[in-house]
């Protein structure tokens, strides 16, 4: 399954693909150089908003990747 869209922060801490299987979920990465970690699964837009906001990211600070 390919991610129909992907985004880094402006540090290249995380990385975000967004899914469309059946319902709209997320998958979130820790980056450190050229090692990643396991995925995080966020269900739905609240849970991402969620996440952005506890860890103070706002959608400003996202790039496309």
């Amino acid at each position: 399954m390919d991610p129909s869209a992907v985004w880094r922060d402006r540090n290249h801490r995380w990385r975000i693909e967004a899914y469309r299987a059946p319902d709209l979920r997320f998958a979130v990465f820790a980056t450190n150089g050229t090692t990643e970690s396991a995925p995080l699964w966020l269900f739905g837009m609240g849970a991402l908003a969620r996440w952005l906001m506890t860890h103070a990211i706002s959608l400003d600070d996202l790039e496309t990747d």
